[in-house]
């Protein structure tokens, strides 16, 4: 569908895409921290040595979340300073998609990741938040 778009509309959607990604990162950030800043306090609050261990997976968790967070983010930006320098020629446009098509496949991955850590990270602390 959007290979028989003009370039320029196609691309104005990709960047409309991208817009919509980085203001999904941005949640995604805010959640993780808070998410962080909640199992410390949990963690500095009792001597419960399960719950001191498993948080160590679930800090593993988020740094890798926040890895390909700021991955994802940099190839948006990247992507987003390449096509500001005009109309990209065939072959470059041909990349461009190639590209976009392997972006949105890591967003929803990225996407799928924090939904299931998210719902293991509330399963795993509720029980410790009064």
């Amino acid at each position: 569908m959007l290979a028989n778009l003009p370039s320029t509309d196609r691309f104005m959607l990709y960047q409309q895409e991208h817009q919509q990604w980085l203001r999904s990162l941005a949640m995604y950030t805010d959640q993780e921290s808070y998410f962080e800043s909640l199992l410390s306090r949990v963690c500095n609050s009792t001597a419960d040595y399960e719950l001191v261990n498993r948080s160590g997976s679930f800090r593993q968790w988020f740094v890798g979340l926040r890895t390909q967070m700021a991955q994802l983010s940099e190839l948006i930006e990247a992507e987003q300073h390449a096509t500001e320098n005009g109309m990209p020629n065939w072959q470059r446009r041909m990349d461009i998609d190639d590209q976009h098509r392997r972006m949105r496949s890591g967003y929803q991955m990225l996407e799928q990741q924090f939904i299931t850590v998210r719902q293991q990270f509330y399963a795993f602390i509720t029980p410790y938040v009064h």
